[in-house]
């Protein structure tokens, strides 16, 4: 079995912070132990409730914080013991998409130049051919014509070609693997569904991993190939099955607070959990128990 690029042990993340009274200072585990595999190929969704150490996780992961405890590790090798070419192949192998896209484009450059920005940074086409290099990476994430958006500041593009624009920078440089935070928390039911067929595309046909940070479970469903529970800090459950046999009561608690556009999945959902709850408490009564 392949080694996996990312792993994270004993990966903690500590801020101070003050009572309400403003007196006494207390520590919050933002991140706290938490050990993780993230493979090549693989979409990996990390889910829990907002505050649960998510997106701290990610930054971690992309070294834009650094870890309280633990070390993250990129093929068996600590962050901090990279040497210069190993650093360099990590920051082209793990590339990064935030929340808002539009926080990730410089409001004063067009397209074009922030793109350019990224090749000529890293040589990854000729001046006589960069244009050329653009207009098909931009094609790629469905910006077509190109030549349409090269020329528009960020202000000109909906919240959708913002994202898609950010794909398409992190693609340009052949990753491993995209670690994407919330990235269709700012975007409609129906941009959402577009990006994540885009991402679903991506990850076949030019075998790039993913690790998605969201909240929300519906959205994870129909492209995780593998999903990591996160409840204040901490990995509580890790699997592909979640949706069918949850094993933590966290997991089941978040399960049954998605929403639903379908009424039969609602009223399957609730008869399910009442009827597991009913098992529950037969086998929690003394008389019951062998």
């Amino acid at each position: 079995m392949t080694e996996p690029i990312l792993q994270s042990r004993g990966l903690t993340r500590s801020y101070l912070s003050r009572t309400s009274s403003g007196w006494r200072r207390r520590v919050l585990n933002a991140v706290d132990g938490v050990d993780l595999d993230v493979n090549e190929g693989e979409t990996l969704a990390i889910v829990g409730e907002s505050g649960s150490g998510k997106s701290t996780l990610a930054r971690l992961m992309l070294r834009l914080e650094q870890p309280s405890g633990g070390i993250v590790l990129y093929r068996g090798v600590s962050l901090t013991d990279l040497n210069r070419k190993q650093w360099r192949a990590y920051r082209r192998d793990i590339q990064a998409i935030f929340q808002d896209p539009s926080s990730s484009l410089n409001p004063r450059m067009r397209v074009e130049q922030s793109l350019a920005h990224v090749a000529r940074r890293h040589e990854l086409a000729k001046p006589a051919q960069l244009r050329d290099f653009l207009a098909r990476h931009l094609a790629a994430v469905g910006l077509d014509p190109p030549d349409q958006y090269l020329t528009r500041y960020p202000h000109q593009l909906s919240g959708g070609q913002q994202q898609r624009i950010a794909i398409a920078r992190a693609m340009m440089l052949e990753p491993r693997v995209i670690v994407a935070d919330e990235p269709l928390s700012s975007l409609d039911m129906s941009i959402q569904a577009q990006v994540l067929d885009l991402m679903r595309e991506l990850s076949c046909r030019r075998s790039v991993g993913f690790v998605i940070i969201s909240h929300d479970l519906n959205a994870v469903q129909s492209i995780a190939d593998r999903i990591a529970v996160m409840q204040h800090g901490r990995i509580v459950e890790t699997g592909r099955e979640i949706f069918d046999a949850p094993a933590h009561p966290y997991t089941r608690l978040l399960l049954q607070a998605r929403l639903s556009t379908d009424p039969r999945a609602i009223r399957a959902r609730l008869a399910k959990s009442s009827a597991a709850q009913v098992t529950n408490q037969k086998t929690d009564l003394p008389g019951l128990q062998r």
